[in-house]
């Protein structure tokens, strides 16, 4: 028995060995232009070009007849998104996961009108969204990291912009050594759309694209400095925590970064925090210190030579301030209050309950809006309207129902509020669509 085993394996392996051996010579045929035999198994998938959408196109509300054998295969349909309306607003689903569901609502009816697939930020969401005219317009723009799944790569950092029939987004693939500080605040576009600055938390500065040509033209480090990007007309401002300065970055012609100048003008008391709020029409930016601190710059006419003071300060006994938001033309600003004294970023932060509207030039509160006055049982995301004339609060109402509730900017009076229905996921921001060019 052990001799006839000994007699078998080598003729198996010997068999295994000239398989090998055919298949290299039937390759190396195929190299020198003799026919490549395709596999057992082998299926060729035609390729169908999408079609444009008509009215007599069903696209899933109504029921399809089984074609005829001269119709197979099936055109495969799609349409274009609507432009993002001035009245709109983009409801960001939760900022973690491999994917971010975003859907824009039109906050009179609570309905619907486009909804976006947009991958994560290292740690917040980046996505600027846009008003349009046309579906080809820029409708989102969003920073991503693609990670593939355990160890089959290294993940992919793209500067995606949706548009259109969503299909094919306008992706720039970034150096792998790029790392954009996604926090809220830390990157912006100029006025005209061309360019997007952000702050990098490798080179500790700022990198610049033009997004047109699809390339970085800029890049400086500046450790101890950002890691806002307050973007106004061609030019970048940000704060020096370490030195107690206010910093402009000039953006060239050519699209590349220069530091302009810089000011000691912050209190020897200041502390930064994680996010940052901007109004683009005011050239103004909003920053709440970690300490509770409020101050606005107004960068209006360049960078403040004047010592900045806090114009208030957001601590209060009911709970820890958290976000907060301050509007296109810097009429009105809105801090959010949890229900504990943990700070928000901790696993026992608590929940946001409760909304402080205050006047940005001198913090005089402008309406105090709890959830037992919006009428809601949960705080889910909050956001001014385009025009900043609106404040919109998102929360599921006592018998479980998502509601968006606008309420006037200046006094807190409710103006409208409408049921969203089917949205996909769990609502965590508003972003306010900008209005370029």
């Amino acid at each position: 028995m052990s001799a006839r085993r000994t007699v078998v394996l080598p003729a198996v392996v010997l068999l295994g060995t000239t398989v090998a051996l055919t298949g290299c010579i039937a390759t190396a045929g195929a190299s020198e232009g003799e026919s490549k035999e395709k596999p057992a198994g082998y299926v060729e998938l035609p390729d169908q070009p999408w079609t444009p959408a008509d009215e007599d196109t069903p696209l899933g509300g109504e029921d399809e007849e089984i074609p005829s054998a001269d119709a197979i295969p099936e055109k495969l349909h799609v349409s274009k998104i609507d432009p993002i309306g001035e009245d709109e607003i983009l409801l960001m689903g939760e900022g973690w996961g491999l994917e971010i569901s975003s859907q824009v609502i039109d906050p009179a009816t609570g309905e619907a009108t486009a909804k976006f697939t947009t991958g994560p930020g290292i740690w917040d969401p980046v996505i600027h969204a846009f008003v349009g005219e046309d579906p080809d317009d820029p409708a989102v723009l969003a920073q991503e990291v693609w990670r593939p799944r355990g160890s089959r790569g290294a993940a992919e950092f793209t500067i995606s912009t949706y548009s259109g029939d969503l299909l094919t987004p306008d992706e720039i693939v970034m150096p792998d050594y790029t790392r954009s500080h996604s926090r809220w605040g830390s990157s912006d576009l100029t006025q005209d759309g061309r360019y997007l600055v952000f702050w990098d938390d490798a080179l500790y500065g700022p990198r610049i694209y033009d997004l047109e040509e699809g390339e970085e033209t800029g890049a400086l480090a500046i450790p101890e400095c950002g890691p806002f990007a307050w973007v106004v007309e061609r030019t970048v401002y940000s704060v020096c925590e370490r030195d107690r300065e206010l910093i402009e970055l000039t953006i060239k012609k050519d699209g590349s970064l220069a530091e302009a100048g810089r000011e000691k003008v912050l209190p020897a008391d200041f502390v930064s925090n994680r996010h940052a709020s901007i109004a683009h029409d005011a050239g103004k930016a909003l920053l709440v210190s970690a300490n509770g601190d409020v101050f606005v710059f107004d960068f209006g006419d360049g960078l403040p030579t004047a010592q900045q003071k806090p114009i208030g300060n957001a601590g209060q006994d009911s709970g820890r301030f958290d976000q907060f938001v301050l509007n296109v033309d810097a009429t009105s600003m809105v801090i959010s209050y949890t229900d504990s004294e943990i700070h928000p970023d901790s696993v026992n932060g608590g929940d946001e309950v409760r909304l402080i509207v205050s006047d940005p030039e001198t913090f005089a509160p402008l309406a105090d809006l709890s959830l037992e006055s919006m009428k809601l049982a949960s705080l889910d995301a909050f956001g001014y309207s385009v025009d900043g004339a609106t404040l919109y609060v998102v929360g599921s109402t006592a018998d479980e129902k998502l509601e968006i509730v606008g309420f006037d900017a200046l006094t807190g009076a409710e103006k409208s509020r409408s049921t969203i229905d089917n949205f996909t996921d769990s609502p965590s921001r508003i972003i306010t669509p900008r209005v370029m060019g």
